[in-house]
């Protein structure tokens, strides 16, 4: 869902940003998977070496599992653009 007011966009608090940011993160991987997914079919209707697929599995063509646990923060990761976005929040408030 889009925002498109600015007032309700003003209203938008850190933890919702994030939450918003994270599902549209999480859309955009869902439409990943199913790129992939097409290029798997494609690979294994005619990519070979040696007579044998390159990739064996689709996991191992694109790990969706691993996409999702860096989306959703399972994974260990910096994120300067969380600190940054709150210090600009910080200065714009005051």
């Amino acid at each position: 869902m889009q925002i498109e007011d600015f007032n309700e966009i003003a209203r938008l608090t850190i933890p919702d940003y994030e939450l918003r940011m994270k599902a549209y993160q999480l859309k955009q991987l869902d439409r990943q998977y199913e790129i992939h997914l097409q290029a798997w079919a494609t690979v294994m209707a005619g990519q070979t070496r040696k007579g044998k697929p390159i990739f064996r599995t689709f996991d191992k063509f694109f790990d969706y599992r691993k996409a999702e646990e860096k989306i959703l923060g399972r994974q260990k990761r910096t994120s300067p653009d969380k600190e940054k976005l709150q210090n600009w929040i910080a200065n714009f408030n005051s």
